[in-house]
């Protein structure tokens, strides 16, 4: 047998609501950034850290936009990799599924990251032993409670969220309230204190106000995630694309205001060797206070990214289980609907850098490049979209002109492509070859599935949403 294409029929309108969707979409895209970046890039750049925040968000909107268009248009059962499928095709489609099994390291940034702010509260788990134990033990904690299925995930999610949120609204506001380094001055030697573009150390980039920008933004993309919820979703094609915009001024409150608090009330001297928010926060609150603040804010964060990146990762690696691309073993389900072969896959895959002691900025970077790789891929559909649902586009609620659309399709591709560039010129050249090789190496392994057959894709893809039960 071949390749069988079969277009699934609409499945009946799911449980995830806006709330949920809201939820999902912000514990997602909040926790490798806002808590574990800005510290980093306050000491690539200084007092400019909260501009270099702005714009990277501004920057990570334009890089996400086709998919405002996308899932207004259209219901994704399987995210990125559905809309492959029915729109580049097969051999596409196959790359991806193979080159995305590389995205599940992301996990071990949100363990690592953890492990570093518990590590920095309590002193005994500081050690890079104690570290590793307490990275390991959260991803297990994650993986079981995903292995109980996406309504327990999504309520565990929602809760965290809304913790996650109060909790960094008050560090901002108690902390812009107590800030008085003057960070609003661009004069100051201290604003850009590595220049406004990016500086090299032994080849690799170390600083600069473009550098903390190109940092930062992996932290301001991943709400675009939401569109795997397609299936599960109430009404997809109206709530997804109003979620994801809805994260842009949620961020802009969040991590711009975090990061104006972060800077201006310690400095690049103060915070000496750590890469957490931790002594920021000991300075700005009182002890009962502090505790509250790091287990609701930076806890919270890094595990509710850490909850729906198992859940994301596995509703699109299964969906290419479904389709024959990898084995259908690997992608079965148990009772709850979770998949546990590709949890645990991912599990094992996360954990690797945790026990090698990956800095959290070289894992960011890895990350970066992956993603950046599943981009050039993207744009192959995106670019095709409109001829394709011709219908659809037209009565899409978020509709532009073709010719804007297509712009904003390559302007996206470019700011990946520069943060592609950005990620190689970031890494050691052994880890960058290594990264490479897996990238390149996985893309080979794909595009031979698809000259192999015995593939039946479902194209998960739907022009319609079934109305909502009233």
């Amino acid at each position: 047998m071949g390749i069988k294409v079969i277009n699934e029929p609409a499945p009946k309108p799911g449980t995830l609501k806006r709330p949920e969707l809201f939820a999902l979409a912000i514990g997602q895209v909040i926790g490798a950034g806002v808590i574990t970046l800005i510290v980093p890039a306050i000491k690539m750049t200084g007092y400019s850290a909260w501009l270099a925040y702005f714009v990277a968000i501004i920057m990570g909107f334009i890089m996400i936009l086709p998919f405002v268009f996308i899932s207004s248009t259209l219901r994704l059962g399987g995210g990125n990799y559905s809309l492959l499928c029915d729109i580049s095709g097969p051999t596409v489609a196959g790359v991806f599924a193979f080159m995305y099994l590389t995205q599940c390291l992301s996990l071990s940034l949100f363990g690592a990251s953890a492990a570093a702010y518990l590590g920095d509260v309590i002193p005994a788990l500081g050690g890079q032993v104690p570290r590793i134990i307490v990275g390991v033990a959260l991803l297990t904690f994650f993986f079981v409670v995903n292995l109980m299925g996406i309504d327990i995930m999504a309520k565990a999610q929602k809760l965290m969220t809304w913790l996650l949120i109060a909790a960094l609204l008050l560090f901002a506001i108690v902390g812009i309230t107590k800030m008085h380094l003057p960070i609003f001055d661009f004069s100051d030697p201290n604003f850009m204190i590595n220049g406004p573009g990016i500086t090299f150390t032994d080849g690799v980039i170390s600083g600069g106000f473009i550098g903390a920008v190109l940092l930062f933004v992996y932290s301001t993309q991943g709400y675009y995630m939401t569109t795997a919820y397609g299936r599960d979703s109430y009404n997809a094609r109206k709530d997804i694309p109003w979620v994801l915009l809805m994260c842009v001024p949620t961020l802009c409150v969040l991590y711009v205001g975090v990061a104006i608090a972060g800077v201006g009330c310690m400095s690049v001297e103060e915070y000496g060797q750590s890469t957490t928010l931790v002594f920021a926060a000991q300075k700005i609150f009182p002890t009962w206070l502090f505790y509250a603040f790091i287990i609701g804010g930076p806890i919270m964060a890094l595990l509710s990214t850490l909850n729906s990146s198992f859940a994301y990762n596995a509703i699109t690696i299964g969906q290419s289980c479904d389709d024959g691309w990898l084995p259908k073993k690997f992608g079965e389900k148990n009772k709850a609907g979770a998949r546990p072969w590709i949890l645990t896959f991912m599990y094992v895959l996360g954990i690797i850098p945790i026990l090698f002691g990956l800095s959290i900025t070289t894992i960011t970077n890895m990350v970066q490049l992956f993603t950046s790789a599943f981009a050039i891929l993207n744009f192959t559909a995106e670019m095709k979209m409109p001829k394709k649902y011709p219908e659809a586009w037209k009565k899409a609620r978020f509709h532009v002109p073709d010719g804007l659309y297509y712009c904003i399709c390559i302007v996206s591709l470019f700011f990946f492509l520069v943060v592609l560039w950005k990620s190689l010129l970031s890494m050691d050249l052994p880890l960058a070859i290594i990264n490479v090789v897996m990238i390149v190496g996985f893309s080979i392994l794909g595009y031979l599935r698809s000259k192999s057959g015995n593939i039946e894709i479902h194209t998960s893809v739907w022009a319609e949403d079934p109305e909502p039960e009233q």
